[in-house]
């Protein structure tokens, strides 16, 4: 099976008009024709991940759309649109902490306060029976941890992962069986972050938060045998998307738009697509395809993980 960016870059292209400029379509070669061998898809996490919830907290106010896809942080479908599976339930807020006891997380240039991701999970256990938690056919996603640090720079590394992980264990304790966690991206290339320290030190960041996480998840697996815990290294996604371009993105280190106020956003390119990033955090819809394209194959029955081009690993 075909697992790295590049294979998944040299599928084919075919190109999609949405409002006024070609959206790009990768196609990987082994896409999954077997019956998905999850049902229901719980997602947690942060911009990177909301669908609307924050679009809809915010009164459909931010973030501006247009430009802004239907509420999405991104210029067209995200990630997690373009999942395929039966059903998915998102819980992700934009501006998301692991939890709000450690730090507070806000949209909308830091005025509304957004759940955490620890709270999101205990709404996702007031809302669902014990039976879907449990359930072999459900996946659980976690993608947050990077906002701890743009709201709270001193927070120390250990205790952001330690908190990570702590929400894998309270879904442990309900007796998930499916949980997925994703490292956090390479801070020296984000935009937003070049004002909090330089490269080699953000560098340094993300190995040692990465580290720890993976460290503690195998700690937690070794006493939660009956969930099966994989994490989806994005950190190596983003890295090898970033320094090679791939063939494909013009630019990959300036941000398409500028977000000047909840009412203004500059527009820097002509073509968001050729960029990595829209704007100075978040990622274009042809980088959300290559996260959807793991995560889709990830789905299949025949899926391996560990192999030397897989981007989903044990914990």
């Amino acid at each position: 099976m075909l697992h790295c960016v590049s294979c998944l870059i040299l599928g084919f292209f075919l190109p999609t008009l949405v409002a006024g400029f070609f959206i790009p379509t990768f196609g990987a070669y082994d896409n999954c024709i077997e019956q998905r061998r999850f049902e229901k898809v719980i997602i947690f996490g942060d911009s990177y991940s909301d669908q609307e919830n924050g679009y809809k907290l915010t009164n459909k106010t931010w973030p501006l759309s247009p430009p802004y896809y239907h509420g999405r942080y991104c210029n067209y479908r995200n990630w997690v649109d373009q999942l395929e599976v039966r059903e998915i339930k998102n819980y992700a807020y934009p501006g998301a902490t692991t939890d709000n006891r450690q730090v507070q997380g806000y949209t909308k240039f830091n005025t509304i306060p957004v759940p955490g991701v620890n709270q999101q999970i205990d709404k996702y256990f007031n809302e669902c029976k014990s039976d879907i938690i449990s359930s072999e056919k459900t996946l659980h996603i976690i993608w947050v941890g990077g906002n701890n640090i743009l709201f709270n720079p001193l927070l120390p590394i250990p205790d952001i992962a330690s908190n990570l992980t702590n929400l894998v264990t309270k879904l442990c304790e309900k007796n998930a069986k499916h949980v997925l966690v994703f490292n956090v991206q390479p801070a020296q290339y984000i935009p937003a972050l070049s004002t909090y320290a330089n490269a080699t030190t953000l560098t340094e960041l993300s190995a040692a938060f990465n580290f720890l996480v993976a460290s503690y998840l195998h700690a937690i697996q070794q006493v939660c045998p009956q969930t099966s815990i994989n994490m989806f290294d994005i950190n190596s996604l983003f890295t090898k998307v970033i320094t090679q371009g791939l063939g494909y993105f013009k630019d990959t280190t300036n941000s398409c738009w500028t977000d000047v106020n909840p009412t203004t956003i500059i527009q820097n390119c002509k073509d968001p697509n050729k960029n990595v990033f829209l704007d100075n955090i978040h990622v274009t819809y042809p980088v959300h395809q290559l996260i959807a394209d793991v995560i889709q194959k990830f789905l299949c029955p025949s899926y391996q993980v560990n192999t030397a081009s897989c981007y989903i690993h044990n914990a």
